[in-house]
């Protein structure tokens, strides 16, 4: 259940204006001022200024997107325009879940305190906050909120949504190849970086350093993890041995991904250069793909459709909102600060 709700909390945050057709009726524009910012929508008694959408465009998240439609006010419009939908649209379900009669301040104010200590505690996180240009009472006011809505989300709204295996197996029968079992291999690695524009002499160094480990490591009785550890360059896989893993196509870069895939298991590759040096490979498990059938898929097919199932009562949950409380939008509702 965990994963869903996360699904539906991240589904809201980043509603778009295509999403919401059901928008709320505007009412007579006006432009007035609370606490020095122009109010651009009221939801019910609250108001939602122009400083507060500007401080979410100002998210890290978002931050990146802003900045590459700064030569673009239209697109930015929409941005801004779907920022404060999304807003709306949290004040409705904030306050749903507050007249819930599953809703417990003292246990989500507990589940809170349990968060910022699992992050190290707040002398831990105010810096980064801080970083951020957010303050400590800000980002515990927004944590409760969230996960007010959350247990709304949870409690109120998915508790009783069930899906029967008849629609499961018309969701699988549909898109079969969306749950086929993709062509995967796991090996080892060992690597010697090189600089990409490395002189001919530096990369003639290393080339002849992984030959030598490759002798090394080919030679009757040889432990490929053991010599990996010792000689690698890869410092986050050469503590276990050079291993990565289990992958599947398109995980690695290209030069990589054509030696992996094209060896035997137990097979060492030649020497590969890439981005990032010259490797060896080895194969230790090469599973090719498998046909999708609806009992190895059964959990997949029930989550993505689960997924669809919860966005939908989201979506028709908000919709009753809008309708039974008086929302307004003011005149300038996505203009520029």
């Amino acid at each position: 259940m965990k994963k869903l709700t996360a699904l539906a909390i991240a589904t809201l945050l980043t509603l778009s204006p295509s999403a919401n057709a059901d928008t709320p009726p505007q009412q007579k524009p006006s432009s007035p001022q609370v606490a020095g910012s122009t109010v651009l929508a009221v939801v019910g008694q609250r108001s939602i200024t122009l400083d507060e959408v500007n401080q979410q465009l100002n998210r890290p998240d978002l931050r990146a997107a802003v900045d590459a439609l700064k030569d673009q006010p239209a697109e930015l419009a929409k941005l801004r325009e779907s920022v404060l939908t999304s807003m709306i649209d949290k004040e409705l379900l904030l306050k749903a879940a507050q007249s819930s009669p599953n809703y417990k301040p003292a246990e989500i104010k507990k589940e809170v305190d349990t968060i910022i200590q699992e992050q190290g505690g707040r002398e831990v996180v105010e810096p980064i906050l801080k970083s951020y240009g957010t303050s400590w009472d800000d980002f515990v006011s927004d944590m409760n909120d969230r996960l007010t809505i959350e247990k709304f989300i949870e409690k109120d709204l998915l508790a009783n949504l069930t899906v029967s295996d008849e629609q499961l197996k018309a969701a699988f029968t549909a898109n079969p190849n969306l749950y086929a079992e993709p062509e995967t291999v796991s090996a080892r690695h060992i690597l010697v970086l090189l600089k990409p524009d490395a002189p001919p002499a530096e990369q003639q160094k290393a080339l002849d350093k992984i030959k030598g480990i490759k002798q090394r490591a080919t030679a009757p009785g040889a432990d490929f993890g053991k010599i990996a550890s010792e000689t690698s360059d890869d410092t986050a896989s050469k503590v276990d041995g050079g291993n990565l893993g289990t992958f599947q196509r398109g995980m690695m870069v290209p030069e990589f991904e054509k030696a992996a895939f094209s060896l035997k298991v137990g097979e060492i590759s030649e020497p590969i250069k890439t981005q990032y040096g010259y490797h060896i490979i080895k194969v230790e498990k090469h599973q090719e793909s498998q046909p999708p059938t609806f009992e190895k898929a059964k959990d997949k097919v029930r989550y993505q459709v689960m997924a669809g199932v919860h966005d939908k009562a989201l979506q028709e949950k908000l919709t009753q909102l809008r309708s039974a409380t008086k929302v307004e939008l003011k005149s300038g509702s996505t203009g520029q600060s």
